[in-house]
């Protein structure tokens, strides 16, 4: 690119325009790009790579490519799987590794100030050393950044305890080409903390966060247990969350991945077809010809039973971890076969390992790759027969079930297939279309990308006009991964979701606008009770305090004043990009849909609170503790002589 005035770049921050540089920020492990680049496409090409050391260089380079009508990508490790972090032809990279400052532990707050280029592993560290943990655990923690993770709303393997990353960010600085501003506890003036974090860097580059962390755990127990099929362990699984145990881990494999991964003693092992399909990917075999044969390779894996096997783990105080795994435990065995120990701490020794083993794949002559979609417990069967039939026609497929909620659940597939580009787009097309036929989210914790930027904004319909306003607003140029995330993509105006309860995911579609007493009163007719109780309409009660272990809206439809409805699927931790679904005017909201209670269940009200007790809501001036475990924790709560 011609007529760009570098050395004007170079004197305000560290720059490199060598080809070795270029080609290591061209693309990021989407795996489309690694397919692409297998078959000899050369990815396009950034024109040059800045390391900012400073927010003061951040907002220099932002300046100058301005300037130069330059287009950014910000970069983290890129590791990312969706195409967000691939440097465009001629563009700058700003790649923020060299940003990576952890500070002190705050511990009246339980935060800590961190910059967004520290690597997972060594922010887990540092607080570590500090006595503390954010608990965020991602199996890419090697190779990953913090900013990373806010970027793209990033969900670890312990996020059915501690929640998403983006509900452990309090805070943002961010610097976009039109000013610098803060989000979160920090805001000083209109807060754009729901619009930051998922927002990849197109609403500016994040310059230093402010995250909630928590005690190293003191315990730890872990287990396996055989299912007699996938359907039962959902419903143990469901029972765990909704009885407020709080795990740390419910993770699920389906039969194939059990037998595939030789899961737990006492899972039968595989022979035959599987066995010589996952031998083949060391192997120095072609793996196109299996692979050609995906519906056969599916059927001969159902032929081999239904058993399957799940880790459960419950972490923190000695005590309180006692008692929730006792109770979880209890849930577990009635269906579900004890294997002990071992299952459980070999998830955890090498919980991280799956992020190096799907690269020879793709030198055999194929593909892998991985969709993550999520939806309420009432919809999961749905969405995963839709899903895995969808992948199935082109795809060897299996499946694992974590990031477990009390509304829902996450499904993480891992599909591999011919090494077909045609192959890879039809099937990704399908999975997507699938997934949002039965109202499931098309992104967990992966992102958007260019892998799903068209199916988000479906999913999102209607608040694209709501998201190029605000970017307008911060990049009037677009310069920040222009194109990249919400496409304008015309639409129909979706209608409003119907008015209901659905008592297996314990979730309620309400009217936005109804009067509480009338509201309150029908749902305790049907026998429950809203989970964050409001004397005011829910539309006026979106926006109080939760902890970020839990959701306080699962959906919602926003009719704009031009008549413009944004509908927002109802499904646990939605990864579609950014999500305000609590952030528009009042007026506008016509339904919402909420998590509820059972009033029938077991609830003790305490004063206070003992360390790791977790109350399911607050009554009152004091707190309400639920389900099976209740009475054991609430003597916890009490002062030494009332509990004796």
């Amino acid at each position: 690119m011609s007529g760009l005035d570098l050395e004007a770049l170079a004197r305000r921050v560290e720059i490199d325009q060598s080809v070795v540089e270029r080609m290591a920020h061209a693309r990021d492990l989407w795996p489309r790009s690694t397919l692409s680049l297998v078959q000899g496409t050369i990815p396009p090409i950034p024109e040059i790579v800045a390391f900012p050391a400073h927010e003061e260089e951040v907002r220099a380079a932002l300046d100058w490519a301005v300037v130069n009508r330059v287009a950014v990508v910000p970069w983290g490790a890129g590791s990312g799987v969706c195409g967000a972090a691939a440097g465009m032809a001629g563009s700058l990279v700003l790649d923020m590794k060299r940003m990576a400052r952890v500070g002190e532990v705050d511990a009246a707050t339980a935060t800590v100030r961190v910059q967004p280029g520290v690597l997972g592993q060594h922010f887990e560290d540092a607080l570590e050393r500090q006595g503390w943990a954010s608990r965020h655990s991602p199996s890419s923690i090697w190779c990953s950044t913090v900013g990373g993770w806010a970027a793209s709303r990033s969900a670890g393997q312990f996020s059915s305890r501690y929640g998403k990353f983006d509900d452990m960010v309090a805070a943002t600085r961010v610097v976009a080409p039109a000013r610098t501003y803060r989000t979160g506890l920090w805001c000083e003036d209109v807060d754009l903390h729901p619009w930051v974090l998922g927002s990849e860097g197109a609403l500016g580059v994040i310059t230093e966060l402010l995250v909630r962390v928590v005690p190293v755990p003191e315990a730890r127990w872990l287990r396996g247990y055989r299912f007699p099929s996938a359907a039962s362990a959902w419903t143990a699984m469901r029972e765990i969350m909704q009885a407020e145990l709080h795990p740390c881990v419910l993770r699920l494999y389906d039969a194939v991945d059990t037998r595939v991964g030789g899961r737990g003693k006492g899972a039968r092992q595989s022979g035959g077809v599987l066995k010589g399909l996952t031998g083949l990917v060391t192997g120095e075999m072609s793996l196109r010809l299996p692979l050609s044969l995906p519906r056969l390779l599916n059927a001969l894996a159902r032929w081999g039973g239904h058993e399957c096997v799940l880790v459960a783990g419950w972490e923190g105080d000695p005590r309180v971890v006692d008692i929730l795994s006792r109770h979880g435990h209890e849930i577990l065995t009635r269906e579900g076969v004890d294997l002990g120990a071992e299952p459980g701490e070999h998830w955890y020794a090498h919980r991280h390992d799956v992020s190096y083993k799907l690269s020879p794949i793709f030198s055999r002559g194929a593909f892998a790759d991985t969709m993550e979609v999520a939806c309420t417990w009432s919809r999961l069967p749905d969405l995963d027969r839709a899903v895995r039939a969808a992948l199935g026609e082109e795809c060897f497929v299996m499946a694992h079930y974590s990031h477990v909620y009390r509304e829902g659940c996450s499904i993480y597939f891992t599909f591999a297939g011919v090494g077909s580009l045609d192959v890879y787009d039809r099937t990704w097309a399908r999975a997507l279309a699938a997934a949002a036929s039965v109202r499931g989210t098309v992104a967990h914790h992966h992102g958007v990308g260019q892998a799903k930027m068209e199916a988000c904004a479906r999913e999102m319909a209607g608040m694209s006009a709501t998201f190029h306003e605000l970017k307008r607003d911060l990049d009037p140029l677009d310069i920040l991964i222009p194109g990249r995330l919400f496409p304008e993509i015309d639409m129909p105006n979706p209608t409003a979701p119907s008015l209901g309860i659905d008592p297996v995911s314990q979730v309620a579609t309400l009217s936005a606008q109804a009067d509480a007493t009338e509201r309150d009163a029908a749902l305790a007719r049907e026998g429950w009770a809203l989970r964050y109780p409001t004397q005011l309409p829910l539309s006026r009660s979106l926006h109080g305090p939760r902890p970020p272990w839990d959701a306080r809206i699962l959906g919602a439809s926003v009719l704009s004043q031009g008549g413009r409805r944004t509908v927002f699927v109802d499904v646990p931790r939605s990864g579609a990009g950014p999500d305000p679904r609590g952030s528009f005017p009042a007026r506008d909201y016509e339904t919402v849909t909420v998590p509820l209670v059972r009033l029938s269940d077991t609830a003790l009200t305490v004063d206070s609170l003992a360390n790791d007790v977790r109350p399911a809501r607050r009554v009152g001036s004091g707190w309400e503790i639920r389900g099976p475990a209740a009475p054991e924790l609430a003597k916890l709560c009490l002062p030494p002589e009332a509990a004796s």
